[in-house]
């Protein structure tokens, strides 16, 4: 199901922002900034407001995108033109793509005025690899990397276990979210990462490379103050932001930011339900909305949601379960009721954008032949009985004395307007389901506790592998133990050499194409469309195998 951020945006009027404190994240006092240079945003979740460390899983502290900047940007909306230095200046590849090398651009600094070099790509890579799997990243770094060399200050070679010409993009060209945040050496190589704070005002923490610097970080609201020294502007790579100040305001509810909103009190806001978008069109006729006054008010998001689960705990480690469920779902009625028709589902984990196109448009005929998109309580019934569950005389499916319990867990404020729809789908269709909104959802379900709940996907935004490997089971954690991705989902055809390999390359192979991993040499014999179907296998010292 596709998601379509509903964001808000409106003409600013004049007012001035101020506050104070003692703590770590308060400064003695701020400066003046008008409101027109102000941007409010309303926000859900903020609950490490003491912390900013990007690295610690299940951390909520907005700033990390656009503060730890990136090699590169990435805007999916171009088919050209798409991929924006930033850090880097570029790199290049070896022929066959098992090393890279990145060029780190002149003049940068951290907003300490240390030079930001080479040595804190290396240090970054290097620590996460160390601190594997506890890290955001951290699996990823210790499968593909092997070595990173600093020649120069501004030069950086990674040599990878394996051909992975994805590598750099995959990792370091930041879109949507998704990206290694690269950290100052000189600040983090003496600390312990799985639990530094990384916020002390007072001593200049946390020391970054954006254009902002955190003025005020408190259980309430987060500042950050445009700094006129920032590399960028002063190199005259961009120019300095107009925005002067952004101030998040956390644990606020629709109700609130819809009064908000009307009131020019705040300039954006998390999700609003269409009808309450409605609503604030039709009151202030200053709010646009990504689509103008019309719907559907979102713009295509890169983050498709699912109703996802624990899938080593029962009843949900049963697939024959999980396709009972699916045909319970009338995907249409929850995004005609749900949203209002402001939206579209989807039964891929991709957004259409148009670099993804090529490949969609070749798994349709999946979908037909497995009847993903089917509503068919009667399968649902079928499937349900065949596995030894009756309806009790509540008319749930019961269980040697126990009803099929799901409690779907939501973020607060999101999601709220289309899980009621799909837990009364659920429920007319035996399942005892509900739902409920905590603000430790995040880290429910990194820890697995949360057995069902409603997640997007880090989606691909350019070719479909990046979503793949979220289901590779190098990823999952046994229950109680924080994951990087939630659904703890384990395949060993998936896991397969041919899906190593696949996995390796990012992309499907040509025939004859190699890969060597852990000293094992791996060829492509025959290869579809979809996927690898022959390799041979060669280890030093035995003999070559074949296998389908």
């Amino acid at each position: 199901m596709r998601s379509l951020l509903l964001s808000m945006l409106l003409c600013l009027a004049l007012i001035s922002c101020g506050g104070g404190g003692s703590d770590a994240g308060s400064p003695t006092s701020l400066q003046d900034v008008p409101r027109n240079r102000t941007l409010i945003l309303g926000i859900t979740l903020f609950k490490d407001y003491d912390s900013f460390n990007p690295f610690i899983l299940g951390t909520s502290s907005p700033g990390f995108d656009y503060q730890y900047e990136p090699l590169y940007f990435y805007n999916a909306y171009e088919e050209e033109d798409n991929v924006i230095p930033w850090i880097a200046t570029g790199h290049e590849f070896n022929d066959d793509f098992t090393q890279v090398t990145i060029h780190i651009r002149k003049g940068v600094t951290w907003s300490d005025g240390h030079p930001w070099t080479a040595h804190d790509l290396k240090y970054t890579v290097d620590m996460l690899k160390a601190h594997a799997p506890e890290l955001a990243f951290s699996t990823d770094m210790d499968t593909w990397v092997e070595k990173v060399e600093v020649p120069d200050d501004h030069t950086a070679v990674l040599t990878l276990r394996s051909s992975n010409p994805r590598f750099v993009f995959s990792y370091f060209t930041y879109n949507f979210g998704n990206g290694i945040h690269i950290v100052p050496k000189h600040i983090w190589e003496h600390q312990d990462p799985t639990n530094f704070k990384n916020l002390d005002l007072a001593s200049g923490l946390p020391v970054v490379s954006g254009p902002y610097s955190l003025a005020l970080s408190q259980p309430l609201q987060r500042i950050w103050d445009v700094r006129s020294d920032w590399w960028a502007a002063t190199t005259g790579f961009q120019d300095l932001p107009k925005v002067e100040r952004i101030i998040y305001l956390p644990f606020g509810n629709e109700a609130k930011w819809v009064q908000q909103l009307l009131s020019n009190e705040i300039d954006s806001s998390v999700d609003l339900r269409p009808v309450n978008i409605k609503s604030v069109l039709e009151q202030n006729p200053k709010i646009s909305t990504w689509t103008g006054r019309e719907a559907p008010y979102g713009y295509l998001d890169w983050w498709p949601l699912s109703l996802g689960f624990n899938n080593l705990e029962e009843p949900f480690n049963d697939p024959e379960i999980r396709w009972a469920i699916n045909h319970a779902i009338n995907r249409q009625q929850v995004i005609d009721v749900g949203w209002q028709g402001a939206g579209k589902f989807t039964l891929h984990p991709y957004p259409e954008y148009p670099p993804l196109m090529r490949y969609i448009d070749q798994i349709q005929d999946l979908f037909d032949k497995y009847e993903l998109n089917t509503h068919n309580p009667a399968l649902t019934a079928e499937i349900m009985q065949r596995k030894g569950w009756q309806k009790d005389e509540g008319g749930f499916w019961s269980k040697d004395g126990a009803r099929f319990k799901m409690v779907i867990d939501v973020f607060p404020n999101l999601f709220q307007d289309f899980t009621p729809i799909l837990v009364e789908q659920l429920r007319q269709a035996g399942f005892d389901a509900s739902f409920r909104a905590t603000n430790d959802v995040y880290t429910r379900m990194t820890q697995g506790t949360a057995r069902s709940f409603v997640m997007g996907h880090a989606a691909s935004v350019r070719d479909p592998y990046f979503t793949l490997r979220l289901y590779h089971s190098r990823f999952v954690q046994p229950t109680g133990t924080a994951a990087e991705y939630f659904w703890r989902w384990g395949n060993a055809e998936f896991d397969t050499i041919g899906g190593l390999v696949l996995d390796f390359l990012g992309r499907v192979p040509e025939v004859g194409q190699q890969v060597e991993w852990e000293n094992v040499r791996i060829t492509v014999l025959e290869a579809s469309r979809r996927g690898v179907d022959r390799v041979r296998i060669e280890v030093p010292g035995s003999q070559r195998r074949e296998t389908a």
